[in-house]
């Protein structure tokens, strides 16, 4: 892992950031205040002491309280050993703000010892449907109002209900479930129209494009760079 400079950043009370995605996985530590990280892993509340560690080209949106909130944050070039396959975003809350303040810091390389040490933290719980509605819309290609009736749920609600919780469109979070399906299967050797249709794509040229979007370069060569990852950490491992 080689962790560029820390940075810091600043967001006002009742700020909104909109979902978007960060090409470099990066780790962020909230300092003060508060807000709610949302994406397909769901709503995250982050508090003082909580650690995220956002994998490469995850999606997620922000929204701020009453404080505002300030975080400290550190890009990984080179996520540490076995991140580069994760998709979801984790969270921990450390047990001293003030030391791992200090890793952010002076000591990025230390930040694998200090997510040991933490304690893992899940995002809110949600209705069953909103899970089941997500399943729903993941595993087939049915109208998202059709599983939403299906549910008992009216299509209005649950597109509400989903943007609130996930900070996404139902059809967003449909895409998103399938790029992240996606993503974990190119570091084998499925051929990548095979990848393609099991992901839900219509077809390679489908997937093409969503990786160019979020990836910005071809499938072919985000499959290199996780193959390279993958051989790293087994030379680590080794």
């Amino acid at each position: 892992m080689n962790p560029a400079g820390a940075y810091r950043t600043r967001h006002d009370r009742g700020a909104t950031l909109a979902t978007h995605r960060h090409r470099e996985a990066y780790a962020a530590l909230v300092l003060d205040g508060d807000y709610t990280e949302t994406s397909l892993d769901g709503p995250l509340p982050c508090r003082p002491g909580t650690l995220i560690l956002h994998p490469p080209y995850h999606a997620h949106g922000d929204r701020f309280g009453r404080s505002g909130a300030s975080a400290i944050n550190i890009e990984l070039p080179e996520p540490p050993p076995g991140q580069l396959i994760q998709t979801a975003a984790s969270a921990w809350q450390v047990h001293d703000l003030r030391e791992a303040l200090e890793v952010f810091q002076r000591c990025p390389q230390r930040l694998p010892d200090l997510l040991a040490c933490a304690t893992p933290q899940a995002a809110v719980e949600l209705p069953d449907w909103q899970s089941e509605l997500l399943r729903g819309m993941d595993e087939s290609d049915d109208d998202i109002a059709l599983i939403a009736r299906r549910l008992g749920v009216s299509a209005e609600h649950a597109s509400r209900a989903l943007s609130r919780s996930y900070g996404m469109s139902p059809r967003a979070l449909r895409r998103e479930a399938r790029w992240r399906r996606a993503l974990g299967m190119l570091g084998g050797s499925l051929p990548l129209a095979e990848v393609a249709a099991a992901a839900g794509f219509a077809d390679q040229s489908h997937l093409h494009r969503i990786v160019v979007a979020h990836a910005g370069c071809t499938p072919m060569r985000l499959r290199q760079q996780i193959k390279y990852v993958q051989d790293r950490d087994l030379a680590v491992a080794a």
